[in-house]
């Protein structure tokens, strides 16, 4: 019992540790950056560096550290020692290599992006990348050593550390330290607000490398060039399984700015534009990511309980109840959460109803994907991301030079459902396990009808924000109804029910 115990608490500690820092993010650095950055263009070029960064580093550092999950678990300290240091040292040699390019290149990959003379973005870059490859490993020995608070603690310091340098650098310094404010200007080079976002990351994820630094000597380094080939044979799939979901959720930013007609200029303020609009669909986004967290230890810890695989179907209909109330709760209420972004990011609106239904798609595929990780056919998986690529890149190729940053969305929608219906029916041919799709696509549908009328109140007829929030609460309760009608054959509800009445007594 006091394992499980213990495993719960780990459980807790890691989950919070990877959603809070990003629920942090969207209170305060969306709602910061988007009044600050008065210009939609800063925040297109911030929003396209991001998204180079998840991509790169998921290169650099060539999933080491499930590498090392894997082969140093269940070893004693020696051995663990030895498949560090084995992670490691290519790891580091991938990530210096990477660097060293995007340092000594800087210039001519600045003027590739269409950004002449501001090859300083680069170099920022560069910086936060090397730090954040060095400690990835550390987070991952942290985890594999039972020190969850530790994991905790820096995963915070990176978080808070970076909004407290950016408060500094641009409300404090500013008002009360001019003479600073001036030198760090010309050591910046330009001294945009941009500037200090950038700088602000640099030493955040400096101030984590340093103070993880410490838990690097502790290594006896012991490096096994037998292993070494195990080991890049075993990553190599899962980098490109990792690549491909960078590709789908966080590229759309470079994808918009080369596809979109016009000056640089104007082309990054619809990126920006649309990137803030997309940060009110992320609330959806942090729920999926979470269960994901939270489903595939349960999944694999009961599959041998689940003789007869309904247990998934299950968890993926609670999955769908849950996730498509917060859609309509999050966009039969848009008007409240505009308040999240600065007045000149509000028109992308239009995106989000789209962007929250292709995140429960993709939270159904975390479902739906389980097979082949239950079934051990891993590979099918690599070439269901790769498909998911394709349709992001050809959808988005094929409508955002038409219909603008619409199609980004609308490439979301059609990758992840891609996926979704892939993954079914080669698990239904594979490994079957029963859903209840019938249940599922009739929540959907109630979700997709309720928001259509949402729509036209609120685009159409324009109403007012009180008429607005009497349909929101109204659509809640209808669903709410419907749901528990579209339930109630497959749960037995009056148990629950009852439960709950004996716990007011």
């Amino acid at each position: 019992m006091s394992t499980l115990r213990k495993l719960a608490g780990e459980t807790v500690i890691y989950g919070i540790s990877h959603i809070l820092p990003r629920i942090l993010q969207f209170i305060i650095l969306t709602p910061y950056l988007t009044n600050r950055l008065k210009d939609p263009s800063d925040y297109g070029i911030y929003s396209e560096f991001y998204s180079y960064t998840a991509l790169i580093l998921a290169f650099m550092t060539f999933r080491m550290d499930t590498a090392y999950f894997r082969y140093a678990n269940g070893k004693d300290k020696a051995e663990r020692d030895q498949v560090y240091s084995t992670t490691f040292v290519p790891m580091m040699f991938n990530s210096i290599l990477v660097f060293l390019i995007l340092m000594l290149f800087a210039g001519p990959i600045a003027s590739w992006l269409q950004y002449p003379g501001q090859d300083h973005y680069v170099k920022y870059f560069a910086w936060i990348l090397i730090f954040d490859a060095a400690t990835t490993l550390v987070y991952s020995k942290f985890r594999l050593d039972g020190r969850p608070y530790r994991f905790l603690f820096y995963r915070f310091l990176n978080v808070i550390s970076s909004v407290a340098f950016l408060l500094f650098f641009l409300e404090i310094m500013p008002r009360f330290m001019p003479g600073l404010k001036e030198n760090m200007d010309q050591f910046l080079g330009d001294g945009k607000d941009l500037d200090y976002v950038f700088f602000s990351n640099v030493v955040a994820s400096g101030l984590v490398f340093i103070g993880m630094i410490p838990e690097l000597v502790k290594v006896k380094f012991s490096f096994d060039k037998m292993k070494l080939p195990v080991i890049l044979k075993y990553t190599w799939p899962l980098t490109v399984v990792a690549l491909a979901g960078n590709i789908n959720q966080a590229f759309a930013a470079p994808l918009q700015k080369w596809l979109l007609a016009g000056n640089v200029k104007d082309v990054m303020g619809e990126v920006g534009i649309y990137a803030a609009a997309a940060k009110l669909a992320i609330l959806l986004n942090l729920f999926t990511t979470a269960y994901n967290y939270a489903a595939e230890p349960f999944f694999f810890n009961n599959s041998s309980k689940d003789t007869e695989r309904t247990m998934y179907g299950k968890a993926s209909l609670a999955f769908t109840v849950v996730s498509c109330f917060a859609i309509i709760g999050i966009y039969l209420f848009i008007d409240y959460f505009l308040f999240i972004i600065g007045p000149n990011y509000r028109s992308g609106v239009y995106v989000v109803p789209f962007l929250l239904i292709s995140y429960v798609f993709l939270g159904l595929y975390y479902n739906v994907s389980i097979w082949y990780k239950l079934s051990d056919n891993t590979k099918i998986g690599l070439w269901i991301s790769l498909l998911g690529v394709g349709l992001t890149i050809g959808v988005s190729a094929l409508l955002v030079p038409v219909i603008g940053v619409l199609g980004s969305a609308l490439a979301s929608v059609v990758c992840y459902l891609g996926m979704l219906v892939t993954s079914y029916y080669q698990g239904q041919r594979h490994y079957i396990i029963h859903y209840p799709v019938k249940q599922i696509f009739m929540l959907i549908l109630t979700a997709l009808l309720l928001m259509a009328v949402a729509y036209l109140i609120r685009d159409v007829l324009s109403m007012g924000l009180l008429w607005k929030t009497l349909f929101g609460l109204a659509g809640i309760a209808l669903y709410l109804f419907i749901a528990l009608k579209i339930i109630q054959p497959l749960f037995d509800l009056s148990v629950l029910l009852q439960k709950l009445r004996l716990g007011k007594r």
